[in-house]
C-alpha cells in the first residue's frame, strides 16, 4: 500500500509518496497552482491507496480543489503540529551540517532550500505509524 502525503501551503506545497514500510518512493515541491494535477499524477504513477493532507496552511484551498475532481482513493486530513520542526530534523539527518554548524541544535539551523517535501514525508510517516 502506497500513500501520497501532501503538505499544502500558500506559496509552495510538498508531496511525498511512501510505502507502508515507511520507504520514501518519491518527493517534490510544487506550486499550489499545479498541486491538483501533481496529486493526480503521483496517485496514478505510484498506485496510491490513500492521500494524506496536512490540515494547516493551504488545506482549505486543497479541500476545495479536490472536491472538484473525482479521485478513486480516500483523502484524509491530519494535524500538522510540529511538522516543520520534524522536517528540519529529517532534512539535517539526510544532509548533515558542515563545520561548526554541527554543534548547533537543529532548531537553530535554517536549511538552505525549502523543505516542504520533507514536511510531506513527516506527515506520511505520522499517518502510517499511527493509523494501524
Amino acid at each position: 500500500m502506497n500513500i501520497l502525503a501532501v503538505d499544502p501551503g500558500t506559496e509552495k506545497c510538498g508531496l511525498a509518496v511512501l510505502s507502508d514500510a515507511l520507504k520514501v518512493l518519491d518527493k517534490k515541491i510544487v506550486d499550489p497552482d499545479v498541486l491538483t494535477r501533481e496529486i493526480i499524477s503521483f496517485a496514478s504513477r505510484y498506485a496510491v491507496s490513500k492521500i494524506v493532507i496536512g490540515e494547516g496552511t493551504g488545506s482549505k484551498f486543497i479541500k476545495k480543489e479536490l472536491s472538484l475532481v473525482e479521485l478513486p482513493v480516500d483523502v484524509v486530513f491530519i494535524p500538522e503540529a510540529f511538522s516543520t520542526l520534524d522536517a528540519r530534523k529529517r532534512y539535517y539527518n539526510d544532509n548533515p551540517p558542515k563545520l561548526f554548524f554541527r554543534i548547533l541544535p537543529v532548531s537553530l539551523l535554517v536549511p538552505p532550500c525549502p523543505i516542504d517535501d520533507y514536511a510531506a514525508v513527516v506527515l506520511g510517516e505520522r499517518y502510517l505509524k499511527f493509523s494501524d
